[in-house]
């Protein structure tokens, strides 16, 4: 092979090294919101013999407001039930190539919603949402081949990134544990290392996993080009390999080959200048996390004690025992401790309802840093639609806060993965035939998800302001009124709404319309000028024939007519 594994591997060190300062917030940020969303690298038993969930939790409120926050991005950004994208053309909407091309715009978008809905993506998606809300960067890898699309969502601890000049995930390296027979499947047994081999026909060993190693980063050669059969002369190198084996110096390749396109997308929450990883909202709110599993826990005891307190028992039943069950009966002497046997050794009267009015107050805090608010708002089970009425001033803040979140999301995870999925439909042949119209033109993502549509919604007030304000002011002076511009008013706020362009007549049309409506409103003032000379006819006759006359002719009408008669 023409990479270096011992150069490949040492980088590999060199950006584990980079992220080990991200690692122990990671294994905490797990423990009290997404308890198996963490791996570690190096555990090769896929979390054998370890325990899933972290026994000092005693409050799964960050737990469920980090699911309800997941499900709220997928429900708003990437439902499965209704369209969240679409394809128009740059520089202008789908109707600007004509009904041809709005027509094949709108089957490529049908057959990738297809293609994402029969495979794993929406699962996967999910997933991802999750680790970016836990751990603020999620890592999704998309591939492709005859049989078809599939996704996989790098848990976090299992990979490392590195960016470019510009700040973009451009290289990802991972450490996945495979056993021989998954090997064997992925990279031909030919392929494998001569330990791995044996293990393959060997009962007791064929469920031992393997350390590979995976990565993914831009070639510098020259001369790289895109759909050749080579895979090592593809733009992005995807190189294999297994460390600790015999010859080439300990590392023992196990494929080299090439990405047309890069096949990760590594998309950060909130991402600081300098960094390579991002923040999250769970980082924002673990401090309230950590306080509200103590402040459950001291509350759990004081209950406990109040219900089960400690007691104290008189010297003579150390050896007959007392029984504190419901029912139970002890005969016991009365003489001594005043009369009775067994007392509390205190009293603990807990105030339960101030603490957990606390405790709400807590939850409450985690919630709404988590947009648990927000996401219930947008997504209640009682609203088909947003309007622009639900989205108020208090909760167009929130969509603003949100608002970054989406513009990044959007820059680092769907444009590029949509851009990417449409380039492997054309090299699958999964693409209807090209109108001649569209040569040349590009296609550019739009994005019509009910949270997206909400974002919008946020501008349809100034719209509906600027109306208000131009009704007003044309009452007191018309010609305001030529200021306004109809077609590109209504175009936007179309386009705020969310509602397919197509609804709406391409410029052209609209334009042939107006002249087909000036011409027959000219037409119909000719034909009522001529009407109307039609009617005064009659009464300029009566006029003429009123109208006296000297010499031989008795009226103007007369004169006239007589006049008309000479030639």
């Amino acid at each position: 092979m023409a990479v270096d594994l011992k150069k490949l591997h040492q980088r590999w060190e060199m950006l584990v090294e980079k992220r080990r300062p991200w690692i122990s917030t990671w294994k905490d940020l797990a423990a009290l919101y997404l308890p198996t969303g963490y791996r570690d690298a190096d555990d090769g038993n896929a979390r054998g013999g370890k325990n899933l969930l972290n026994p000092e939790v005693v409050d799964s409120t960050g737990i469920y407001a980090l699911r309800t926050l997941a499900a709220g991005m997928q429900g708003g950004m990437t439902s499965p039930a209704r369209p969240w994208f679409g394809l128009r053309l740059e520089g202008g909407d789908s109707g600007d190539g004509g009904i041809t091309a709005r027509a094949w715009i709108d089957e490529v978008v049908e057959r990738m919603r297809t293609i994402l809905h029969t495979s794993n993506f929406y699962g996967v998606i999910y997933q991802a949402y999750a680790q970016l809300a836990a751990f603020g960067t999620a890592c999704v890898f998309e591939r492709a081949d005859m049989s078809g699309f599939t996704f996989d969502c790098c848990q976090a601890g299992t990979f490392v990134l590195d960016v470019d000049a510009g700040g973009r995930v451009d290289t990802v390296m991972r450490k996945i544990w495979l056993t021989a027979r998954q090997m064997a499947q992925e990279f031909g047994e030919d392929a494998l290392p001569d330990m791995v081999k044996t293990s393959l026909n060997n009962a007791s060993m064929g469920n031992v996993r393997h350390a590979v190693f995976h990565a993914v980063y831009p070639r510098r050669e020259p001369g790289l080009r895109r759909e050749t059969i080579n895979g090592a002369r593809r733009p992005f190198a995807s190189v294999y390999w297994m460390r600790g084996m015999s010859g080439a110096g300990g590392y023992h390749p196990l494929r080299e080959s090439g990405f047309d396109s890069f096949p990760f997308f590594g998309v950060r929450w909130n991402v600081l200048s300098g960094d390579v990883y991002g923040t999250s909202p769970a980082m924002d709110t673990m401090p309230d996390c950590r306080m509200l599993q103590q402040m459950a826990k001291t509350t759990l005891k004081g209950v406990h004690k109040m219900v089960d307190p400690p007691v104290n028992v008189a010297a003579e039943l150390q050896s007959v025992g007392v029984d504190l069950t419901p029912g139970g009966v002890n005969y016991v002497s009365m003489m001594g401790n005043n009369g009775a046997a067994v007392t509390p050794v205190l009293k603990v009267q807990p105030d339960v309802a101030a603490a957990q009015a606390m405790i709400q107050q807590v939850q409450q805090q985690i919630k709404e840093g988590l947009y648990n608010d927000l996401f219930r708002m947008l997504l209640g089970t009682n609203r088909r639609q947003i309007t622009a009425t639900e989205v108020d001033a208090r909760e167009a803040e929130k969509m603003i806060l949100i608002g970054p979140v989406l513009e990044r999301l959007h820059d680092e995870l769907f444009i590029p993965l949509i851009d990417r999925t449409f380039a492997l439909m054309d090299k699958f042949n999964a693409l209807p035939p090209v109108p001649e119209e569209l040569a040349g033109r590009g296609l550019k993502v739009e994005f019509i998800s009910t949270l997206a549509q909400a974002q919008k919604l946020v501008s349809t007030g100034g719209i509906q302001q600027l109306l208000a304000f131009i009704g007003g002011a044309a009452q007191v002076d018309p010609s305001v009124l030529d200021a306004l511009n109809g077609d590109r008013l209504v175009d936007k706020y179309n386009e705020y709404l969310g509602v397919d362009a197509g609804v709406l007549r391409p410029q052209e049309e609209r334009e042939a319309i107006r002249e087909r409506r000036a011409q027959a409103q000219a037409q119909a003032a000719q034909q009522a000028q001529a009407q109307a000379a039609m009617e005064q006819l009659p009464r300029a006759a009566k006029t003429l024939a009123d109208t006296p006359m000297g010499g031989e002719q008795p009226n103007a009408l007369d004169a006239l007519l007589g006049g008309i008669g000479g030639y």
